[in-house]
């Protein structure tokens, strides 16, 4: 396979359908390898039209590639978090100048957090990954039982969305979460134990593998 491309990094979120996304490396431009500095950078703010213009605007003009990204709206404020390449020559305190701009001009909180040459992002993919979905009436300590059982396991959430919608006998509390089981653990294991919980709080909860769609 050409090593210009890659099919593993990079997912996005549509409901509950992963997309896996063959991609140029942004190391390669026009057949040049290029040394590339990757961030993290996180922001949350009021939502308002054009703030991912506006920080998409940012990226570009410093020729900056966005590798992942998560954004979402909560209540009324607007959270994201990207991972992203810096071109060589561009520095952290030149992002840092333009989005201290963007804070004042759109009222975020935003921040920039170098990652490590050392840190591989490959070696962040799931290898076993799967989905638990839990639903039932909404109450305190529902997301607390479920992830202290997961890390009991060491089985390591790699997402999870939650929401509470209004049922015909009340509010309902409907969590997706998104794991890697490990090797040193039987699935059925998992599965079993996550059903003991789900009578100890009254929950539904179901485990099943998480499928890529491959575009």
């Amino acid at each position: 396979m050409d090593n210009r491309l890659s099919h593993a990094p990079s997912t996005c979120n549509h409901g509950m359908i992963h997309f896996f996304n063959y991609r140029i490396k942004p190391e390669f431009v026009s057949g040049i390898l290029m040394r590339m500095t990757k961030a993290v950078i996180s922001g949350i703010g009021p939502d308002q039209p054009g703030i991912v213009a506006a920080i998409a605007s940012i990226l570009f003009k410093r020729g900056c590639n966005i590798e992942d990204t998560t954004m979402t709206r909560l209540a009324q404020e607007f959270a994201v978090i990207l991972v992203i390449s810096l071109p060589e020559g561009v520095a952290f305190s030149e992002l840092q100048r333009e989005f201290s701009t963007l804070e004042e001009s759109h009222n975020m909180t935003a921040l920039i957090k170098p990652i490590p040459d050392s840190v591989s992002l490959d070696s962040h993919i799931p290898n076993n990954p799967y989905m638990v979905s839990v639903a039932g009436q909404d109450r305190a300590g529902i997301t607390y039982h479920v992830s202290r059982k997961l890390a009991e396991m060491d089985v390591n959430i790699t997402d999870l969305n939650a929401q509470t919608i209004q049922g015909d006998d009340g509010s309902v509390y409907i969590m997706m979460v998104e794991v890697d089981i490990p090797n040193t653990i039987a699935v059925e294991t998992v599965r079993h134990e996550l059903q003991i919980l789900a009578k100890e709080i009254d929950m539904e909860i179901q485990l099943r593998p998480l499928e890529a769609v491959a575009l």
